[in-house]
């Protein structure tokens, strides 16, 4: 594994404060995918929790700065990230919320777990928020296809999303229904080049 790779974990490192509450549920969601990895992670994250508290007024103090920072640190520094390496099994899991998608390419270890490789995010466009919640998961699957590219082209991979209602969409049997917006049109044609299989996963 990799000690420290600023360039692959770009997406959390840079990610800045959270601005509510559905800002904060994707970063901890991110964190918490790899969670496993990082020593003492929940009690770390403790004052970031407390903010999702029922009928908790958002206020982000200094000390849930510290902490947000502390989480970050944490990743970097533990051995989370491994080398790409051609013979082992790929998958790419894709999330998608009101305000941007992310993805984790990743191996399956001959031990069963999962290691990822790298990580990405990006915010939504004004126009993208506006679209439904379909377009947002399947947006989510096409950024990630298209960010790690390199890695899936030409092999065979597992695409995780925690929709399952895209598992039929841009599954082998089913496709795009006819009435479907043409954005979907078109990113069931891009994914099409890519030899997937997707799996349903229940978000975490």
């Amino acid at each position: 594994g990799l000690h420290q790779a600023p360039a692959k974990v770009k997406a959390i490192v840079e990610a800045p404060p959270p601005q509510n509450v559905i800002q904060l549920h994707s970063f901890l969601g991110l964190l918490n995918y790899y969670g496993k990895f990082i020593s003492q992670l929940a009690t770390l994250l403790k004052p970031l929790h407390e903010l999702l508290g029922q009928n908790k007024t958002w206020k982000w103090t200094e000390a849930c700065n510290v902490t947000f920072n502390k989480a970050k640190d944490a990743l970097l520094n533990s051995e989370v990230l491994t080398h790409f390496d051609p013979s082992l099994p790929l998958q790419l899991a894709c999330d998608a919320s009101p305000y941007g998608v992310g993805a984790v390419v990743s191996h399956i270890m001959p031990s069963g777990e999962e290691r990822p490789i790298a990580f990405a995010s990006r915010t939504l466009s004004k126009a993208e928020t506006n679209s439904a919640q379909i377009e947002h998961e399947a947006l989510g699957i096409v950024s990630g296809i298209r960010k790690f590219h390199q890695y899936q082209f030409g092999r065979r991979f597992t695409l995780l999303t925690d929709y399952r209602p895209l598992t039929s969409i841009f599954g082998p049997y089913t496709g795009i229904p006819p009435l479907a917006a043409s954005c979907m049109q078109h990113w069931a044609l891009l994914l099409s080049a890519h030899t997937y299989e997707i799996k349903y996963r229940k978000s975490t």
